[in-house]
């Protein structure tokens, strides 16, 4: 009888000793923690200039699969300055070592100076200068989250439409390539620069509907969830949309844990996808953007391009030519943040240098800001990148390594630049020494323009005060049977920032000025 009852007490224990078992069984171990997987996300649609269509659903779509893959996510829509703002403090500080933090935005958003900003609902921008005042600048959350030291954070930008401000401000369209953090994997909806489509097939945006058709797919590498969706976007888009990833992820990490499918996507659209990648970079002289293609397809049928571009562009050369040789003379210590180059060293750019003026033009331009990057330094010349604030292209050239004109490709609203890099020609440069007869085009007119060194002078702009190198160029030439053009440049030269700091430049057509642009150097970062 005992043995009976035994018997029946283990039996209605059994059920409770099972759950028990499981619950021990899912519970982390001694000294193990548990993963936190955080998410917010934001779509911003009801702006009072140029509202959207789509961010609000896409926002959804996208938190009703990251809630399916295991993410605590905090929805939000249609937020001003002041929600939004607080919304991104309360997410980072939800952030901790242990956490998957997933940053999502839709709606508008700015470049401005290479920083990106989110901009809220109730965001009037009437000039260039409130952007950093009315957005909210994403290097914010990045912060955060290099703070918090999050084992894995994901910033996904879907907000690369056009700038509903763009006829008040002069910013750009599109979005600022940004360096991913460690740990950080930056997702663009386009490529930086470019614009994305607002719809897709319905009432969800195409970039969207990609990354919810594919974020849910078992043991898919992050990495390929992006890269299925890059691909699905330029099969749709006809290749009008290329999506965008930089990545410094350390770890290995999947939405939805599993076995990945053995079937790849199929071939046809794993190599759209890539030629279209390419086809977005292959004019650049940026060694980032073909590091980014081989992190994406370390494979690829470019692969070997990319890297011998990346060996091109991404380093200069050893040993520096002989720098200009300038009369000691004290002057006050420039005043910028930026490390200083003694006079008469360092001449040479190198990969990484940064130059950023203000441009005024009297007469057609107004103001505006135009960034020189060095992407490259060879025997031939220096690879640069240009950015301005007149438009979103990001443009390459290559200046030589001697006194001679450098334009711009396909930017014609300046006067070229006069031997940009002067200072890194080598040999000495000595007061009235002659620097060649450089042509200039005025109007149809070539004009060869006398180039002198008028010695050395000190020079105040935005970016501080330098002892640098005047130069002047003046020419004149009449046309048979037109009227006498005549052109007269200054450039002055600083070794401390190895290019110029200063030009101006005026020209007159049969007496009458038809040009008065100037150059002035307002930042500057030195490798």
């Amino acid at each position: 009888m005992r043995a009976m009852a035994h018997r029946l007490l283990a039996l209605l224990w059994l059920p409770w000793l099972l759950l028990a078992a499981a619950a021990a069984a899912a519970a982390p171990g001694v000294g193990e923690v548990t993963e936190q997987r955080v998410a917010l996300v934001i779509g911003n649609a009801a702006y009072r200039s140029d509202p959207l269509d789509n961010p609000v659903n896409d926002a959804k779509l996208v938190a009703a699969g990251l809630r399916k893959a295991g993410f605590d996510v905090a929805l939000r829509q249609d937020l001003d300055r002041a929600a939004l703002l607080q919304a991104l403090r309360d997410f980072g500080n939800r952030l901790g070592e242990n956490t998957v933090a997933l940053l999502y935005y839709a709606g508008h958003g700015l470049q401005l100076r290479d920083r990106n900003y989110l901009i809220p609902v109730d965001a009037e921008i009437r000039s260039e200068d409130e952007i950093p005042i009315a957005g909210i600048d994403l290097g914010f959350i990045l912060g955060r989250m290099g703070h918090a030291r999050s084992r894995i954070n994901l910033v996904i930008l879907d907000a690369c439409r056009n700038n509903p401000f763009l006829g008040k401000t002069v910013s750009a369209q599109g979005l600022a390539q940004m360096d991913a953090p460690v740990g950080t994997l930056l997702a663009y909806a386009t490529a930086p620069g470019k614009l994305a489509a607002d719809a897709g097939s319905g009432a969800n945006g195409v970039y969207a509907e990609h990354l919810a058709r594919h974020l849910l797919t078992p043991g898919l590498p992050v990495e390929q969830v992006f890269k299925r969706v890059r691909e699905g976007v330029v099969r749709e888009t006809q290749q009008q949309q290329v999506p965008w990833e930089s990545s410094s992820l350390q770890g290995e990490f999947a939405f939805v844990p599993g076995v990945a499918a053995t079937a790849a996507a199929p071939a046809d659209v794993d190599a759209a996808g890539e030629i279209a990648f390419w086809n977005s970079i292959q004019a650049s002289q940026r060694a980032d953007e073909y590091r980014a293609y081989l992190r994406q397809y370390p494979q690829g049928r470019f692969a070997a391009l990319a890297q011998a571009r990346v060996a091109a562009f991404g380093a200069a050369p050893a040993s520096p030519p002989q720098a200009v040789a300038l009369a000691p003379q004290a002057v006050p210590p420039p005043a910028v943040s930026a490390p200083v180059a003694a006079p008469g060293a360092g001449a040479l750019p190198r990969v990484g240098d940064r130059w950023r003026y203000r441009v005024q033009d009297q007469f057609r331009l107004g103001d505006l800001f135009v960034s020189a990057r060095v992407e490259g330094v060879t025997a031939e010349g220096v690879a640069e990148s240009w950015s301005t604030t007149s438009d979103a292209r990001l443009r390459t050239a290559v200046a030589a390594l001697a006194p001679a004109f450098h334009e711009l490709p396909g930017w014609t609203l300046t006067p070229p630049e006069f031997a940009p890099y002067l200072l890194a020609s080598g040999g000495a440069l000595q007061p009235g020494q002659a620097l060649g007869a450089p042509v200039r085009r005025v109007e149809q007119v070539s004009v060869a323009l006398q180039a002198r060194v008028e010695g050395e002078e000190e020079v105040q702009v935005a970016a501080g005060r330098f002892r640098a190198l005047k130069v002047v160029l003046t020419g004149r030439a009449t046309p048979r049977g037109g009227k006498a053009v005549s052109v007269e440049q200054v450039v002055w030269y600083a070794p401390a920032v190895r290019r110029m700091v200063k030009s101006t430049v005026s020209t007159s057509v049969g007496g009458a000025l038809r040009e008065a642009t100037s150059f002035e150097l307002v930042e500057y970062e030195l490798r």
